[in-house]
């Protein structure tokens, strides 16, 4: 195995690591969230921070590596050079299983995102109800946006 394949062969093993813990991170994210744990949350956000700007590294060396040898940062040009650099076959799977993790990743990072969007707007409705407004009502403000709230003070306002 020439340096070039050994390099790939060393980030696609690194980046599998980085990204199964990225799942673990959005798994602890996702129980924090059900929970209500702030503590827990602040601490698997600010470990998935770290590990995207890891995973971003990597992305970038190995897309840098593919275009040194000649080949497309993408899905067929990482085929091609699989194709080309590796002849024991071991780094095929290593893409596959990178594939397959960080598509789980990317669906619990959307399933995380939309729990946060829920509960955000459970917290805005209470907060409209708190001030007695109706949180249906949709005026337009004085910057000309679609402003919710309760009618008579926009009105007042404009």
């Amino acid at each position: 195995m020439h340096a070039s394949a050994q390099r790939l062969d060393t980030l696609l093993n690194q980046a599998v690591r980085e990204a199964c813990l990225l799942e673990s991170a959005l798994e602890r994210e996702s129980n924090a969230l059900a929970e209500r744990d702030l503590q827990a949350l602040n601490q698997a956000v600010a470990e998935k921070q770290q590990l995207v700007v890891s995973l971003e590294r990597l992305t970038r060396e190995q897309t840098q590596l593919m275009r040194t040898a000649g080949f497309d940062a993408d899905a067929a040009g990482m085929a091609a050079c699989l194709r080309a650099w590796d002849e024991q076959g071991l780094m095929s799977p290593l893409w596959d299983r990178l594939q397959t993790v960080m598509g789980r990743c990317k669906r619990l990072n959307q399933i995380n995102g939309g729990v946060v969007e829920t509960q955000r707007q459970q917290v805005d409705q209470a907060i409209h109800i708190l001030r007695g407004e109706d949180p249906r009502t949709e005026l337009y403000g004085p910057s000309g946006h679609t402003v919710t709230g309760d009618a008579s003070r926009h009105i007042s306002k404009a």
